[in-house]
């Protein structure tokens, strides 16, 4: 019974979600993004996704930005997965996250971050709102 209502519920509200995964190794650095296709704005446009992605995720270390550059994008059911790098490896310590991917279509979208700097991995959830997080 709860079960049914809980279906029937996320019928009417669909889940806003998206997960990423921060991976620091010694002199490379890749950011991985999975987000549900049907709520993304952008139709088949890499330029776009490219900008997007690279102003709603970001990398600071150090007091600055680590600019990152988009690679990819692929379909893997109903996400789409895109591939980011950093255009260095910054130090586990004193970096800080900040994922606003959807957030700004979404009220209530929630993003699922892994950071996995060397043996060390933590996770981070953002919603809309959210400053930037330290692992």
């Amino acid at each position: 019974m709860v079960t049914t209502f809980l279906i029937a519920l996320l019928a009417l509200h669909p889940l806003h979600a998206s997960t990423a995964l921060v991976d620091l190794a010694a002199g490379s650095a890749s950011i991985t993004i999975r987000a549900f296709a049907d709520e993304l704005p952008w139709t088949g446009d890499s330029a776009g996704v490219a900008s997007y992605l690279e102003s709603r995720f970001l990398v600071i270390a150090s007091g600055r930005r680590i600019p990152a550059r988009f690679i990819s994008a692929r379909g893997e059911g109903d996400a789409i997965v895109f591939q980011l790098r950093l255009d260095e490896s910054p130090p586990c310590d004193g970096l800080r996250i900040w994922n606003g991917v959807l957030a700004d279509r979404f009220a209530d979208q929630v993003n699922l971050v892994q950071v996995r700097c060397g043996s060390r991995s933590r996770q981070l959830v953002f919603s809309a709102g959210d400053g930037a997080k330290s692992p």
